[in-house]
């Protein structure tokens, strides 16, 4: 552990963080409760409202059962889907003027809350978009996945003015460690640390074969570290920056291990890749969150595990509660210590975890806060909910095929209530 109180540095703003409470033993099951104030805490039973019906879009909804704020954000009329990308990527802009959608057509839409459409990006489908972390207008992305359309350069476009410019040209750099190296890319599930400057990649030649990976800061220009992949424990399925930028993770198909930075000191976090993000703990240090669906002691359990000394946490068992199908967001960095969870593909629709978004604070027999219902019956992975949280923890992005039970997924948007 390299230090008991990590202060984030966000391009030149502190954020203090708290030390974490005592730990205690987890439990298997806590009731739900109805606070004073009207938010369900816990593992609450309560189905969805029958009479629901897909809202107008842009206007106030309240989720039936738990009172939150959601309104309809996006319309996928005439089109496949209008849907955010994933969990682990922001869907709003710096200041949450802009959003970020998929469109139907393998297009990028950002749109202002008002409604007015900003702009159609001229970039590839596949080039794992992510918003300037300060900057309103600007998203970063790659060139594309494979060998004919992407490259060892990371971008940068303003979104209302539509100019481009190249932020990061790694190919020298690259191409001396692995001299077929052809492009990049995190495969969709990375992130940059939130401060925006560090990334890691995994390298491929013209083949389309992985060859390694490679971390970068783009404050100094600088290649921190390159690895080559591990051979013995299945294919890699996806690397990610941490939140504070000190550390590199990667998910292979029989394990996950987390590196330092310069990618040295490889320990191992699990035995398996699973739905996961990489969240701030209360004592403000990189905490690598999952379902356990191997056959182990945790089998089970949403686990959160300290990147410092892979000390784990076990929070609530989802074999217990439903075994159903989970993504986790940890994007919201202001708020250290909790996670939103979203749910699909449930094998009991009466459980508390079916097709639901909730709170989850990252503690032994964590605090659960319940949001709302999806109301969301497609089983594609288009209508899968992929929830993200904003930064400052105030707001919920997720998808909702509104009860269709078709493809055509569209955003909706969750105000977080205020709790501690």
């Amino acid at each position: 552990m390299r230090f008991a109180l990590r202060t984030l540095v966000v391009v030149g703003l502190l954020a203090a963080v708290l030390v974490a409470p005592a730990q205690a033993e987890p439990e298997r099951w806590v009731e739900a409760t109805q606070p004073t104030q009207g938010l369900v805490w816990g593992y609450d039973t309560t189905p969805p409202d029958p009479t629901w019906s897909r809202p107008p879009l842009r206007e106030k909804r309240f989720d039936p059962v738990y009172g939150t704020q959601v309104r309809r954000r996006s319309d996928a009329t005439g089109t496949r889907f209008n849907r955010n990308t994933y969990s682990r990527r922001q869907a709003e802009s710096s200041r949450g003027k802009l959003f970020l959608t998929y469109h139907g057509d393998a297009e990028y839409h950002v749109t202002r809350l008002n409604g007015k459409h900003v702009a159609t990006l001229d970039i590839h489908p596949d080039a794992e978009p992510q918003w300037h972390p300060v900057a309103q207008r600007f998203l970063r992305y790659l060139d594309g996945p494979n060998a004919s359309t992407g490259s060892l350069k990371l971008n940068q476009v303003n979104v209302v003015k539509d100019t481009k410019v190249v932020l990061a040209d790694l190919t020298s750099r690259a191409q001396a460690v692995w001299p077929d190296a052809t492009y990049m890319k995190d495969r969709a599930e990375g992130s940059p640390s939130a401060d925006g400057f560090r990334h890691a990649w995994i390298v491929y030649n013209s083949a389309e074969q992985p060859l390694g990976i490679i971390s970068y800061d783009l404050k100094t220009n600088t290649v921190l570290g390159t690895r080559n992949l591990r051979t013995n424990v299945g294919a890699l399925d996806w690397v990610s920056m941490s939140p504070t930028g000190e550390y590199v993770v990667a998910g292979y198909g029989r394990g996950t291990y987390v590196y330092d930075a310069d990618l040295r000191n490889e320990r191992r976090i699990n035995q398996k890749a699973d739905h996961s993000d990489i969240a701030l703990n209360n004592q403000g240090r990189d905490t690598y969150v999952y379902i356990d669906f191997s056959s182990g002691p945790n089998a089970g359990w949403l686990v959160a595990t300290d990147l410092d000394d892979l000390d784990e946490t076990r929070i609530f068992d989802i074999y217990a509660g439903g075994n159903t199908s989970i993504h986790i967001s940890g994007k919201g960095y202001d708020k250290p210590g909790w996670v939103v969870a979203s749910t699909y593909n449930c094998k009991d629709d009466t459980n508390w975890t079916c097709n639901k978004i909730f709170a989850v604070e990252l503690e032994p027999n964590g605090r659960i806060l319940n949001l709302a219902h999806t109301y969301n019956c497609g089983d594609s992975y288009w209508t899968e909910p992929h929830a993200v949280v904003n930064r400052t923890f105030t707001k919920v992005w997720f998808n909702s095929d509104g009860g269709s039970c078709g493809i055509d997924a569209e955003v909706y948007q969750l105000r977080l209530p205020d709790f501690d």
